[in-house]
């Protein structure tokens, strides 16, 4: 059963779904949500709560995994990039779903099983993945591939 991934940005969640082990990665797909960053709160949080909770419908993951950015540098940056995945810890509790947190310094040569860089061993080291696909979506799919 897969891992679906996650990774915020400036008005866009990214998400990928992976199978296989930690070994064998296996790459399913991946996609992207925009958001309005400047939305009050509740909004924000209804438009995550429901945006994850179809995702997991959709893709029915045997569990979530997500990157944690430590870009943030100012409250609202911070209110963007670590409050959504409070949502999703929320909706993973709900659903008995076993969640994952990792920050970029999880995804190391070691971890990875690669010498060069996170970005190439997700090109290189996860099967069927897309010619040309975006780092935003490859730092989810490395919140993913650490799960598995």
């Amino acid at each position: 059963m897969a891992i679906l991934g996650f990774n915020l940005q400036k008005g866009e969640l990214h998400f990928c779904l992976l199978d296989g082990t930690r070994p064998d990665p296996r790459y399913l797909m991946h996609g992207r949500h925009r958001f309005e960053v400047d939305q009050p709160r509740p909004e924000m949080a209804n438009f995550f709560k429901q945006t994850f909770n179809e995702l997991i419908e959709a893709q029915q993951p045997r569990g979530l995994a997500y990157r944690l950015s430590m870009d943030g540098k100012k409250a609202d940056q911070i209110a963007y990039l670590t409050f959504p995945f409070g949502i999703l810890s929320l909706v993973a509790y709900e659903r008995g779903l076993a969640i994952a947190q990792s920050t970029i310094h999880t995804f190391t040569k070691k971890a990875l099983a690669h010498s060069g860089d996170k970005f190439t061993a997700c090109d290189e080291r996860i099967e069927d993945c897309p010619a040309a696909w975006p780092n935003a979506a490859k730092l989810a799919a490395l919140a993913a591939w650490m799960s598995l």
